[in-house]
C-alpha cells in the first residue's frame, strides 16, 4: 500500500482510468477494478452481464445495509462518456454529466467507507471552513449527495495518505480515512474542537 498516494495529482492527469488504477492499488479498494472495467467497456453491456432497467444500464449499486440506490446510464448512449443517473427508490434522476466522473466519485466513496483508520464528525457551520484551510481540495466540482439532495454539496479533500469528504454547507458531515493511525491523529490535531463519532 502506497501511503504517499497523491489524489489530486492523479486526478490532474486527466485520465479517469489511470486514476482508478492508482487509487485501487494505493488504498486496496475492492470494486475499483470492476468500476474500471465498466468504464472502459461500457459499449459491451451484454458481455459485462449488467442489468438493464427502464432504459438504463445499471453499473453500480449501494451497499443495501446503507441504502437502496443504483446508478445507471442510458442504453445505447452514443456519448463515449455518457451522463449518469441515480435511483434511490424515487425513480431515476440526473446524477453527473459523465460516467468517468461518477466512477471516480464512487471509488473515492469506497475508500471513505472502509478501512481501519476511519472516523466521522458533524461539523457546526463555524468549523466547516477549517477543512478547506487545512487540506487540499481534490480537483472535482461540487457533487450531489445521492442519498438526499438536501445534504449537498459533496466536496473531497486530501493530503498524502489521507482522504476527507464533507457534505453540506450550513453545518456539514465530515468523513475521514487514513492509511495509518498517525495520519488519522494528524487530522485530529488539525481540527481541534471537533467531536468525533468514535
Amino acid at each position: 500500500m502506497r501511503s504517499g498516494f497523491d489524489t489530486a495529482g492523479a486526478l490532474g492527469s486527466g485520465d479517469p482510468g489511470e486514476f482508478l488504477r492508482l487509487l485501487g492499488a494505493a488504498w486496496e479498494v475492492p470494486g475499483v477494478a470492476e468500476l474500471l472495467h465498466t468504464y472502459e467497456n461500457r459499449s459491451d453491456v451484454a458481455a459485462l452481464g449488467l442489468e438493464v432497467d427502464d432504459g438504463m444500464v445499471i453499473f453500480h449499486a449501494a451497499d443495501p445495509a446503507v441504502a437502496e440506490a443504483v446508478w445507471g446510464f442510458p442504453v445505447g448512449a452514443g456519448d463515449p462518456d455518457p451522463p449518469t443517473f441515480v435511483d434511490n427508490g424515487a425513480g431515476w434522476r440526473p446524477y453527473l454529466d459523465h460516467l468517468s466522473l461518477t466512477c471516480v466519485d464512487i471509488a473515492l466513496t469506497a475508500v471513505i467507507d472502509g478501512g481501519e483508520w476511519y472516523n466521522a464528525a458533524e461539523l457546526p457551520a463555524d468549523l466547516v471552513p477549517s477543512v478547506a484551510a487545512n487540506f487540499d481540495r481534490v480537483p472535482l466540482p461540487d457533487l450531489p449527495m445521492w442519498i438526499d439532495v438536501e445534504e449537498s454539496p459533496v466536496r473531497w479533500y486530501s493530503r498524502p495518505g489521507l482522504l476527507l469528504r464533507t457534505h453540506g454547507d450550513d453545518g456539514a458531515w465530515l468523513w475521514v480515512r487514513a492509511l495509518t493511525r498517525t495520519g488519522l491523529e494528524s487530522v485530529y490535531r488539525a481540527l481541534p474542537g471537533v467531536t468525533w463519532s468514535q
